[in-house]
């Protein structure tokens, strides 16, 4: 009995259905292994001969039963027993339903009969079909499925010999891995062996099967199992190196499991270099040598849990063994791929001159050995920039600057902190934020924290498109009132000598991406704090002379703003990285061959992951979807663009001034009312676009500093995927935009004026909300400034501003409204220095007056004095757009 308990206890049993007289009956029966199969024929052979009769003489089956069928039907009578004795105590939850078909009748029968439950099925005769399958089942019988599977063990040598390695052939379970049954047992099994284990022939064929197809593929198995009934073989070393490192994978392709020594398979054991890195050159004194910096670096190879020197790894290697042993330890990996790819790493990192940049590049997993490599730095400075790279970008541990006049986001904390990390360690950093997420005064921050901890700090050069560097004017005397800035720009900018003396005197020197082009010889003699590009993938292409005379600035630090740092290609990417960290993703061929063919696709995901690693460390990026930054924006931002004229809008807005000074001198009363409101008419149309004024059809957007700013936003939110309404008060100004838009932008843009009818402008609106691609819709303010619902936009573009800030907010609410689920961003776009820029300011200022009086619009300009007039609509000092400029 105690033998049976054991059996139960192990799990070492099963169901059967067995053919009697009365039918089909399910019972319990051992279900044996190997060991226990020769344990019981062990006891068997010592059973008494009078055991084989202990039955009445007209009961004895004829002939009499083996022993072996004796003892096994104990135990299964045994089994039993304990079995129904333990479901009483733990009756299990079989509830028959009342109206079963016979199939389920025949299952509720069998679970009857093993569970010795009544479930009202005594009188149930099982159907034989089923019966059949069950033991089908049962039998591992069924087609397809088996749960012994042929395995191949390789096998090292003991100690310090170098071969004979041991291949060894088995059968390995599918539920169990750990339980492998030799070949040698498998050929000896009886054909009634039973048991856990399927019928002998069915183990034997499947073994002669997986045989078969392992030596198909593979000559050294064939060689070393070849005979009848193969076991074991021995292998000399080139053969299991052969092995190992080629025909492994084919063997395991058709299907054959290969158990292979634990230092070949685990990544552990794999032979991996221990780096430790240290600065070269002594600190530099005036700071900012960065990714030049000068490493030297040593290392070990280490294997599993303990390390060697390089004189023991290439004293092994010259034993041009096919598997280098060193120390007792096998290393895994071809011996000889092995002692190239470390030949090349010590030509170059080790005997070759190393820079901060191989450090950060070795730091994140980006270079060619496919032996893994393991660094930590052994001085302070090593140390810092390991921490630098490996830290998280989420953290703002710098404090915020005091002369900073406004309050940063949490986000842009963040980013203000990211800047002062690369930039104090002498590396580039590149902001590349969503459009409307502050880079500007993230930047201006970054500036204002250098210059509290050296308020000697010489002047930083801000490169930028023209039609922004108003803006930036404005945005630095808005927060950092204490900054002096300068614009170098027109015809009477100042040059050579003057230009250095005159600089000198500034903090922020402001200029375009042109003026620097074309005033390099006299920029490149100023080693400037900082230089700093604004929409830097102005210099995406690194072969034009623009690009070209940029990185020849000398700064000692150097900072990107965009927010596409890739447009088209990713060797704009290469571009602004190779700006702000010369030489960090190598040469320009060596990107593209490296990474120029990546597009995205799931093949090129390893490029992918291994390029963002090598840019992440310099590369802030931040999406309006962000998580982080949703919790940290306004569910409407609101935001204002500057815009510079142009030298025809100038020209003919000053005109339109004096023809209006001159005519209100000679007009009164109603008259006087007409020259005002026709001239407030002209200067809008020119502030917009100077066609619009002088009735010229074929007008280009290159005319319009307003047009050619609001063409370079679209292309960030197209590029963005979002979806943009632009709200004009001027219908023809309206048509002239959407068909721009429509040449520019490969996506829907969409028009509605006065002139659209009802049925139109609600088809225009149903395909603008089912758009799955971004999308324009251009609309003239009064005709749909109220009664639509376009949440489908996220951006909102007031390219004129209306005298009633209400009238604004009404067209901003057809997509700021109920339904809509993201965030906001409105601009609206001003002409710098102009009327807009003074309403503007009067309607920021006076904010009640704005909201009550100047609602009034025209109204309250007719009310005025012609000296108040002039002084609103005069054209204040300003920069130009136009590059006319020699």
């Amino acid at each position: 009995m105690e033998s049976a308990y054991i059996l139960v206890r192990d799990g070492k049993f099963k169901p059967v259905l067995t053919l009697t007289p009365d039918g089909y009956q399910a019972d319990w029966v051992p279900a044996l292994l190997p060991d226990d199969i020769t344990w019981l024929n062990r006891y068997a052979a010592a059973l008494p001969p009078v055991m084989r009769y202990a039955s009445p003489l007209d009961e004895l089956p004829e002939p009499p039963r083996k022993p072996e069928e004796l003892l096994s039907a104990a135990l299964s009578g045994m089994i039993k027993t304990i079995i129904h004795d333990a479901l009483r105590l733990h009756p299990p939850s079989i509830r028959p339903g009342k109206r079963m078909v016979e199939q389920e009748k025949d299952a509720l029968a069998v679970m009857a009969q093993l569970t010795g439950k009544d479930l009202n099925t005594r009188d149930h005769e099982l159907d034989p079909v089923f019966a059949e399958k069950m033991n089908d089942w049962l039998m591992f019988r069924r087609e397809g499925y088996m749960p012994f599977h042929t395995c191949i063990i390789v096998q090292e040598p003991d100690g310090e010999d170098l071969e004979p390695w041991t291949i060894r052939l088995g059968m390995r379970s599918e539920a169990d891995p750990d339980l492998i049954i030799p070949a040698g047992t498998i050929w000896n099994l009886p054909e009634d062996s039973g048991g856990i284990l399927p019928p002998a022939p069915v183990l034997v064929q499947e073994l002669l099967s997986g045989l078969s197809q392992a030596v198909s593929v593979s000559p050294v198995l064939k060689t070393c199992l070849s005979g009848s009934n193969p076991t074991t073989g021995g292998i000399c070393l080139a053969d299991a190196a052969t092995f190992l490192t080629t025909e492994v994978i084919a063997v395991k392709d058709k299907g054959i499991d290969v158990i292979l020594p634990s230092w070949w398979t685990d990544e552990k054991y794999r032979p991996r270099i221990e780096l430790g890195a240290q600065k070269k050159s002594p600190a530099h004194p005036h700071g900012m040598l960065g990714i030049s910096e000068l490493i030297s670096f040593d290392y070990r190879i280490a294997i599993g849990d303990e390390s060697v020197t390089p004189e023991e790894f290439w004293q092994a290697v010259k034993q041009k063994t096919p598997i280098i042993k060193v120390k007792g330890r096998w290393i895994s990996g071809n011996a000889s791929v092995l002692s190239n790819a470390l030949s090349q790493f010590e030509r170059r990192y080790i005997t070759g001159k190393a820079h901060a940049g191989d450090l950060i590049r070795l730091s994140v997993g980006g270079t060619d050995t496919p032996m893994q490599v393991q660094i930590w730095g052994t001085d302070e400075w090593t140390k810092d920039i390991l921490a630098m790279v490996r830290s998280n970008q989420d953290t703002a541990e710098y404090p915020i600057p005091q002369t900073l006049n406004g309050t940063l986001r949490p986000y842009q904390e963040i980013g203000h902190a990211f800047l002062l990390r690369c930039t104090e360690r002498g590396f580039g950093a590149c902001l590349a934020d969503d459009m409307g997420l502050g880079k500007t005064i993230q930047t201006i921050a970054w500036f204002l924290s250098l210059k509290e901890q050296n308020p000697d700090i010489g002047p930083a050069l801000i490169i930028c498109p023209m039609s922004v560097a108003g803006n930036w004017e404005r945005e630095i005397k808005r927060f950092a009132p204490s900054l002096s800035v300068w614009i170098h720009h027109g015809i009477t900018r100042c040059r050579g000598d003057e230009f250095v003396t005159h600089i000198g005197r500034y903090d922020l020197i402001l200029t375009t991406y042109t003026l620097a082009s074309r005033d390099i010889d006299h920029l490149l003699p100023v080693r400037w704090s900082a230089v700093i590009l604004d929409e830097a993938q102005n210099i995406k292409n690194p072969n034009t002379l623009q690009s070209q005379a940029i990185r020849e600035l000398t700064a000692d630090r150097r900072i990107a703003l965009t927010g596409t740092p890739v447009e088209n290609r990713l060797l704009e990417l290469w571009s602004i990285m190779d700006f702000l960290n010369p030489g960090y993703l190598g040469s320009q061929h060596a990107f593209q061959s490296r990474y120029g063919h990546l597009s995205g696709t799931e093949q090129d995901t390893h490029g992918t992951h291994e390029l963002r690693l090598l840019i992440r460390p310099f590369l802030l990026r931040r999406m309006k979807t962000d998580k982080a930054v949703i919790a940290d924006l306004p569910e409407k931002m609101e935001s204002k663009v500057f815009c510079t004229l142009t030298h025809e809008q100038a020209t003919l807005y000053q005109a339109v001034v004096e023809d209006m000074a001159q005519s209100l001198e000679t007009v009164t009363g109603l008259a006087r009312r007409g020259v005002i409101f026709r001239s407030i008419t002209r200067l809008k149309q020119i502030c917009n676009h100077p066609g619009l004024f002088i009735h010229d059809r074929g007008v280009l957007p290159e005319r319009s500093g307003k047009v050619s700013r609001l063409l370079e936003m679209l292309e960030e939110v197209s590029e963005e995927g979002d979806s943009a309404l632009i709200f004009t008060q001027y219908a023809t100004f309206a048509e002239y935009l959407a068909r721009i838009l429509e040449e520019r932008f490969l996506i829907p843009v969409f028009l509605l004026t006065g002139k659209t009818s009802r049925r139109e402008r609600e088809r225009l609106v149903r395909e603008f909300q089912s758009s799955k691609e971004p999308s324009f819709f251009v609309i003239s303010l009064k005709a749909g400034g109220t009664g639509l619902n376009l949440t489908a936009a996220t951006h909102v573009f007031h390219v004129d501003r209306w005298w009633n800030p209400a009238v604004e907010d009404q067209a901003t609410d057809r997509t700021y409204r109920i339904g809509q689920k993201q965030n906001v961003q409105v601009h609206l776009m001003i002409a710098a220095g102009t009327l807009e820029e003074q309403i503007d300011r009067i309607n920021t200022e006076k904010r009640i007056l704005g909201r009550e009086v100047l609602a009034q619009g025209e109204d309250l300009l007719t009310s005025l004095s012609t000296e108040e007039l002039l002084d609103i609509v005069s054209l204040r000092d300003a920069v130009l757009s136009g590059e006319e400029e020699e």
